[in-house]
């Protein structure tokens, strides 16, 4: 037992002088790899290039920042232009819609007249359509029954009745 106690002692004598040996020799390689000789100015190089570097990269992580405020201001301002496309359009559409309630009581207004005129005789009708402007004459007439029309445009005077004839015939007539 005291041989094999021995050689167990001398064989981990050996291999622990042999890893000793080996790190030593790594350690030596590879500091002599890591360390170069480099003359002061290199290092003064290494030290102006990460310094541009650094400033490099403040510049890039400002311009980020100004991108993401640019980003959000837009989506803003896109925002508000929308909402303002909305606000028009209803606008648009109220508009819209008055227009054609104006028309429809224009259209109203303007039978109405063109019946009240027709019940009328042409002698006390034409003064009174002589009168008016030439596009609201236009309109009751072109509403009034063509016999009735004729009536009141031959008691009309003869400038304005020839005018009420020419706008008539170029818009198609009476019904």
């Amino acid at each position: 037992m005291k041989t094999v106690a021995v050689i167990s002692v001398i064989t981990f004598v050996l291999i622990f002088g042999g890893v000793l040996f080996i790190s030593m020799q790594l350690g030596n390689s590879a500091n002599a790899i890591a360390l170069p000789d480099l003359a002061p100015e290199d290092y003064e190089a290494a030290e102006r290039v990460f310094a541009d570097m650094a400033v490099e990269r403040d510049r890039i992580q400002r311009e980020k920042e100004e991108l993401v405020l640019l980003r959000q201001n837009v989506a803003v301002q896109d925002k508000v232009l929308q909402d303002s496309r909305k606000q028009l359009e209803a606008v648009i559409s109220k508009l819209e819609a008055k227009q054609s309630d104006y028309i429809q009581e224009r259209e109203r207004s303007a039978t109405r007249l063109a019946k009240m005129y027709e019940a009328m005789k042409p002698a006390q009708a034409a003064p009174i359509m002589g009168a008016l402007e030439l596009e609201i004459v236009l309109e009751i007439m072109s509403r009034m029954k063509e016999r009735q029309a004729a009536k009141i445009l031959a008691k009309m005077d003869p400038g304005f009745a020839a005018q009420v004839s020419t706008h008539l015939s170029a818009r198609g007539s009476t019904r």
